[in-house]
């Protein structure tokens, strides 16, 4: 023995046959953007510092301090003022200040309503 250790040939059409990769990259960043942008104008979308109109009744579910479990924090029809928004699990939360009640809120689209200005609320 010289040490080697025999090998059998591989076929000819597997020798041949490319690695296939595993993952593509085909996101651009320019594209990327410009969806963004759809998406914020067709899927109403709301900007921070815009005001709105609370369509349903957010009740605290424990995470809200100072306040029982159950307990009403807005009611629908009370004004209130976007400070934020962000993505989590592909759907959009925002933070919603309701001054007339002294809260901020975490809130979903479908759980407000524009509002034209911030004198719509009287």
């Amino acid at each position: 023995m010289s040490g080697r250790i025999a090998t059998k040939p591989l076929p000819a059409e597997s020798r041949s046959v490319k690695p296939r990769p595993v993952a593509r990259i085909v996101c651009d960043a320019r594209q990327r953007q410009a969806v963004r942008n759809g998406e914020r104008r067709f899927t109403g979308e709301f900007a921070p510092g815009e005001p709105v109109c609370a369509a349903a009744l957010i009740r605290n579910d424990g995470m809200y301090p100072h306040k029982d479990v159950g307990e009403a924090l807005v009611h629908p029809g009370d004004a209130g003022i976007v400070r934020e928004s962000w993505r989590f699990l592909g759907e959009v939360y925002y933070t919603v200040e309701f001054m007339a009640r002294s809260v901020f809120v975490i809130m979903r689209g479908r759980e407000m309503v524009r509002m034209g200005t911030a004198f719509d609320a009287a």
